[in-house]
């Protein structure tokens, strides 16, 4: 995973606020979407459980797959820009 998605990671991780802002967005049903849409989310659900007990490797593999598309790139750039305009005070307490 490259420095940006390590950031969106730790940032998320840090911030429930920011990670439910997020997945209540357009943006995150979309991400939802295509983190679950290959094995109706059996390996997300598996990387979830892993980074839960502290191995985030399989989620930064889920998240890199996503980024290999363009509309995932696409995707993860803009909820990059939402943390940073977060990250301005633009959304005050998210």
């Amino acid at each position: 995973m490259d420095s940006r998605n390590s950031r969106f990671e730790q940032e998320l991780r840090g911030n429930p606020a920011l990670l439910r802002h997020i997945m209540n967005s357009q943006d995150g049903q979309t991400l939802m979407r295509l983190l679950t849409q290959s094995d109706r989310g059996e390996r997300f659900r598996q990387a979830v459980q892993s980074a839960a007990n502290g191995n985030a490797s399989e989620m930064a593999d889920c998240l890199r797959q996503v980024t290999e598309s363009r509309e995932g790139a696409a995707l993860i750039a803009r909820l990059q820009r939402l943390m940073e305009q977060k990250d301005r005070g633009r959304y005050g307490g998210v």
